[in-house]
């Protein structure tokens, strides 16, 4: 295996690659049928998300990558596979990612550690982002040049506004 190709996350403005793939959660949680996306070497996956942190929400703002397209009339063929093949409804729209618990891991910095295997390089620092059905938990910066750990912020759930744009469970 070789070193994947990350998701992308804007966070606090600035876009950034993301070491986690919230998207794979929502076929496995929501027990939906994971399309036949075409695996790269590089992109084991078959795609690339791009999500956005946005009023303490994790919003999925777009999907790049090809599947296998079958049509009564023209047989199977190649596609581009994007947010409007997941949700045509909401025509392209960010989606809250509801279905999302877990850890985002962002690296920042230069690389200190090249790992082939997946997501395993290390990073003079990281973000790690708490998610918990979508909502921001706590965002904490581990510094490894520094030997330390900032707690960017902590959210308490009750108190978090109304949710914004379309959530999908």
């Amino acid at each position: 295996m070789t070193a994947q190709l990350p998701d992308r996350i804007i966070l606090q403005g600035q876009s950034w690659d993301l070491y986690s793939n919230p998207l794979e959660q929502y076929w496995s949680r929501l027990h939906k049928t994971r399309p036949p996306l075409y695996p790269l070497p590089y992109c084991m996956r078959g795609y690339v998300a791009s999500w956005q942190i946005k009023d303490h929400q994790l919003f999925l703002t777009d999907v790049d990558g090809n599947y296998e397209k079958k049509s009564i009339f023209f047989g199977t063929r190649s596609a581009r596979f994007g947010i409007n093949t997941l949700w045509p409804r909401f025509n392209g729209q960010p989606m809250k990612a509801a279905w999302y618990s877990g850890k985002l891991r962002v690296p920042q910095g230069k690389m200190t550690l090249y790992d082939f295997k997946g997501y395993n390089s290390r990073f003079e620092k990281e973000v790690i982002i708490t998610i918990e059905n979508g909502d921001l938990l706590k965002r904490v910066t581990l510094d490894y040049t520094q030997k330390s750990v900032l707690v960017n912020e902590t959210i308490h759930v009750s108190s978090q506004k109304g949710g914004h744009g379309k959530a999908v469970r």
